[in-house]
Parts: structure tokens; sequence; C-alpha cells
């Protein structure tokens, strides 16, 4: 449960807030305005916001849809980094066939229904 729900002190869960930021590489830009920030710093900023949370399970809908080639890369970098490093399931929807070496299994998801599953890693 997150930290502002357990009714824990303000300044934990700024600290908390503020390890995310440097878990996704933002920790210089945490004081920056949203607005101030490119687009692959706003979907890490979302990351962050998600990472806080505690979820067992993190839910990413084309998390790469508006971004450009080299923050895609770096995005999905990320989310593999947290997948091995913290053991965070991570379920994701993409439509970019250049995710598939980023993930651990693939289903393929046709008229509402699990087509086919590719094992993709391990």
């Amino acid at each position: 449960m997150p930290l502002m729900m357990l009714g824990a002190p303000a300044k934990d869960y700024e600290k908390e807030a503020l390890e995310m930021m440097e878990t996704v590489g933002l920790g210089k830009r945490a004081k920056h305005l949203i607005s101030q920030m490119s687009g692959g710093e706003q979907q890490r900023v979302a990351i962050a916001r998600a990472l806080v949370n505690r979820s067992k399970i993190l839910f990413a809908d084309e998390p790469c849809a508006n971004l450009d080639t080299r923050n895609s890369e770096i995005v999905m970098k990320l989310l593999r980094q947290l997948c091995d490093e913290r053991r965070q399931t991570i379920v994701m929807v993409t439509h970019e066939p250049e995710h598939r070496q980023y993930m651990d299994r693939i289903l393929w998801i046709k008229d509402g229904a699990i087509d086919r599953e590719e094992k993709c890693r391990g």
C-alpha cells in the first residue's frame, strides 16, 4: 500500500518519490514542471509514479506510443531493468514488433481472446 495511504509523514513519501525519480534516471529533473520535460522524460515520470505505489503488477498500455525511437528504447530498457532487478511484473500492451526483444512472454490477442503464446527469453 502506498506510504501516503498508510498515513506516513510527508517527508517519507517525498523521499520515496525522489528515489523513484532517481530509479528512472530523472533525479536531477525532479523539481521541474512536467511541461518542461520531453515526451520521454514525461513517460519516465509516469513510470516513477506507478512505482511509488509499490504494486505487484505494473500495467503499461502502449508506453512508447508517442515517443521517438531513442526515447522508446530508453523506456523499454528501463522496464526490462525493473523486471530483472526488482522482480517487477509488467503487463504491457504494444503494437511495436521491435519491443519483442524486451519481453519474456507474448500473448497474441485476436477478437478478444488469446490466439497464441510466444516465449521470448529464458
